[in-house]
């Protein structure tokens, strides 16, 4: 009787063993998938954050450009600076 006993207590053993590590298998997995989705989420975000950033510094080139800074300069009439037209600001406490 009691090497029956050791059977059926070894073999619910197994079951909760393997049942244990199932669940386990499936939490693992389901971690995983979330780890990847969050991880495609942060590259594409990081894919737009650079896209941006290029079109921005091709924006900024565009705007510092010399050749544009010259045609807005003829536009409103400005020109270089002659002599006696340039004075240097001070702030309070600096002197003169």
């Amino acid at each position: 009787m009691s090497g029956l006993r050791g059977w059926v207590l070894a073999f619910f053993c197994a079951i909760s063993g393997a049942l244990l590590l199932g669940l386990s298998s499936v939490w693992m997995n389901i971690e995983r998938m979330e780890l990847a989705y969050d991880l495609s989420k942060l590259e594409k975000e990081l894919g737009n954050r650079s896209a941006l950033a290029s079109k921005l510094e091709l924006e900024r080139n565009n705007l510092i450009s010399p050749y544009r800074l010259k045609r807005l300069a003829a536009t409103y009439g400005l020109g270089p600076v002659g002599p006696g037209q340039m004075r240097l600001m001070t702030g309070p406490g600096q002197g003169n």
